[in-house]
């Protein structure tokens, strides 16, 4: 472990305003304590209230939403950061990796990247995102080649580019692939550093790019990092920030922050339980059949087995223990309990064996992704919430209405899309035009926020550039993405039926 030294990764400083001089142990954590103020106090975090976990649009409050199960990540992630701090110490390698002075640091970067994890999603989850990029897909690429040009709604950027000039090409399909691949942990670090403009330290940011190949990507993918590199983990808008990023956490390209995958597995532990009580909350099955969905997925069942220690435990002491709280309760208790401390200390074990490769960045997979028992036990988890939860009708529906909501509002904001380079230069300029009532009101109903990003963006081109045309309409698209993807599920379900006249 000689060449480890997190001093050289956990960087106090921030893009803008940074402070100077050499820190003392007391004065880098007040930096930290200033980044959890700036995470816990923004509106991004407060939105994930009423987005959905599992179950869109859900009004029972005992059900979890986005933020709750951003706090009990957040609490597994600081278990996992506190038990590899403390087994380091047993070993006397603190000091030697350069913690013995950051234990304050390590631990709340994880927490803050916990709390934060989910800022980026869309409203309904993976079905907005998939709304998105189908919707984006099916306009930017047209698949008749025969169709009209104005059905294309890249027509004011491919007006001009001109034949033959292969570098606008090559520009045009990669601004059509990084719009086409829309991925909540890309849209967070865009709201961190474009939208919010939080400025969180270097250490901060780093811990939430979780995957590292940029959405414009069209290369097949390497193999020594095809795990990291399997999700878009940015955009092209926040390219030149990233290379930055890079920079300053010392990070090769597609390389991972060390800290990110305590934050992924502390994630991976939290949802799986998480969903599967969810659905016993939504009476999707009893804790009666939900236990024997488990024994039965678990396949052989052999005496003093992981399934034993952690599932059968719970399910014996639930039953034995019943009289003062319910069954249920309980269960999910105890399952929560033993599943914490077999896999807490299974995920410290493992990113301290894999510690060189994990602080280089090159751990080209999940902390508990293996071949062991705690990692089928984790397997367990997310196949029979797969199985009989996510299938179900009730949640298939909602979904296909999120679905649907989501594309209808992307439909009812084209127009502003649609306009020519020239008009909509205009209306951002005068925020109102007579000719254009409808292009008006639409662009009023953007949030301010979203409004000033896409005019701080194109003020940074060249507009007389012959790429001008096409990168304006690259932030057009994102400033819309921005916009719909920054609802909240109730607020993007009331919004499209106010807008489509329906109530």
């Amino acid at each position: 472990m000689a060449h480890i030294d997190f001093r050289r990764k956990i960087n106090w400083h921030r893009r803008y305003r940074s402070p100077t001089g050499v820190k003392t142990e007391h004065e880098i954590l007040r930096i930290f304590e200033s980044d959890r103020g700036r995470i816990i106090n923004s509106p991004a975090i407060r939105r994930l209230q009423q987005k959905t976990q599992v179950f869109p649009l859900e009004r029972n409050a005992a059900v979890r939403t986005r933020l709750t199960h951003s706090m009990e990540v957040q609490q597994v992630g600081r278990y996992i950061a506190k038990e590899v701090l403390s087994r380091l110490k047993e070993q006397r390698q603190l000091a030697a990796c350069g913690l013995d002075e950051l234990t304050g640091p390590f631990e709340s970067i994880v927490e803050m990247a916990c709390l934060m994890h989910d800022i980026g999603n869309p409203p309904f989850g993976h079905f907005g995102e998939a709304a998105i990029n189908d919707w984006f897909s099916q306009r930017l690429t047209p698949a008749d080649a025969a169709r009209p040009p104005d059905e294309d709604l890249c027509q004011v950027a491919a007006l001009r580019v001109r034949e033959g000039e292969e570098s606008l090409n090559d520009l045009r399909r990669k601004v059509r692939q990084d719009l086409c691949h829309f991925e909540g942990n890309a849209q967070g670090i865009r709201l961190v550093q474009t939208l919010m403009r939080m400025n969180l330290t270097w250490a901060q940011v780093g811990c939430i790019l979780k995957y590292t190949r940029p959405a414009w990507w069209a290369e097949e993918i390497p193999p020594s990092h095809n795990y990291l590199m399997k999700k878009p983990g940015y955009y092209l808008s926040e390219e030149a920030y990233i290379e930055r990023l890079r920079h300053e956490l010392e990070l090769a390209p597609f390389s991972r922050f060390p800290l990110t995958w305590i934050m992924e597995a502390a994630d991976d532990i939290s949802y799986c339980v998480a969903d599967l009580e969810d659905a016993v909350e939504k009476r999707i099955f009893s804790v009666e059949q939900l236990y024997q969905h488990l024994h039965d997925a678990w396949g052989t069942h052999e005496k003093g087995s992981l399934f034993a220690q952690v599932v059968e435990n719970a399910w014996e002491k639930s039953r034995s223990n019943s009289l003062s709280r319910s069954t249920e309760d309980q269960f999910f208790m105890y399952l929560r309990v033993n599943t914490l401390n077999k896999l807490v200390p299974y995920a410290a074990a493992r990113f301290i064996d894999h510690l060189p490769e994990i602080f280089d960045g090159e751990f080209n997979h999940a902390l508990l992704e293996d071949d062991s028992a705690f990692s089928q036990l984790l397997e367990l988890y997310k196949s029979v919430a797969v199985q009989h939860v996510f299938s179900h009708p009730d949640v298939e529906q909602l979904e296909l209405q999120g679905y649907r909501v989501i594309r209808g509002l992307l439909e009812i904001y084209q127009p502003l899309l649609q306009l020519s380079l020239a008009d909509f230069s205009e209306l951002v300029e005068k925020e109102r035009l007579r000719r254009l009532p409808i292009e008006s009101r639409l662009f009023h109903k953007l949030s301010t926020r979203h409004r000033l990003a896409y005019v701080e963006a194109v003020n940074k081109l060249e507009r007389e550039s012959a790429e001008f045309p096409v990168l304006e309409y690259y932030y057009r698209c994102r400033l819309i993405q921005d916009y719909i993807s920054g609802m909240t599920d109730l607020y993007a379900w009331d919004e499209y039926r106010r807008l489509m006249a329906v109530e």
